[in-house]
């Protein structure tokens, strides 16, 4: 069993983490219903899935990934700017395409609405 994950440990490492943000994202799901508003109850989710799933590199050889805010805070705190750059960029982006859902799904479903 130590052999297989010696072997394996890069993937087991992000089974358990998938694993783990399933956990806390079926959590944060139920938590956020007590959230009325419809609008803030969507963005509460999603930046906690961009938060927990977006993931970036480790190093400069681009060989194993792991989640950007891991990356940002482990750069921040190691006083390293060069993944934490990238990993930060990477979160502004999926931040950016998180929104950009919302907000398509706001005025097509608003659309939706006003024509049945």
């Amino acid at each position: 069993m130590n052999e297989f994950i010696g072997h394996y440990q890069y993937f087991v490492a992000w089974a358990v983490y998938i694993g783990s943000g399933l956990i806390f994202s079926l959590f944060w799901w139920k938590l956020t219903k007590l959230v009325a508003h419809r609008g803030w109850r969507e963005l509460l989710r999603g930046i906690s899935l961009v938060v927990i799933y977006t993931p970036w590199f480790t190093g400069e050889a681009h060989e194993h990934l792991a989640p950007a805010m891991v990356v940002v805070l482990i750069d921040v705190l190691l006083g390293t700017s060069d993944n934490g750059l990238a990993g930060s960029l990477a979160l502004l982006l999926a931040t950016a395409v998180m929104l950009a859902t919302l907000i398509g799904r706001r005025f097509l479903g608003a659309s939706n609405h006003q024509e049945g």
